[in-house]
């Protein structure tokens, strides 16, 4: 995932993590939660096409892209509401 920041310009912050457990999931995205709590900006989660139902509608969900790899643009909030949803999982 990336955290785009408000700025124009400014550098953008990966979190990277070879996940394999579900919880190995939830804490990349809680800990990338904690980095906008810090940094600001949106975060780019590019998402498997059957969890565009599932972030539709969350709060804090700034803009979806369509296209052959969706991906949700959103607030530490939407990663936090995100990762609360059984089964959640980021794409690889």
């Amino acid at each position: 995932m990336s955290v785009r920041p408000p700025a124009l310009g400014a550098p953008d912050t990966d979190v990277i993590a070879l996940c394999d457990s579900p919880v190995d999931h939830v804490v990349t995205a809680l800990l990338t939660a904690a980095v906008m709590d810090v940094t600001g900006g949106v975060v780019q989660a590019e998402l498997h096409e059957d969890h565009v139902p599932v972030v539709t509608g969350l709060p804090g969900l700034v803009a979806l892209t369509a296209g052959p790899l969706p991906t949700a643009f959103g607030t530490a909030s939407f990663l936090r509401a995100w990762a609360r949803r059984p089964g959640f999982r980021l794409l690889k």
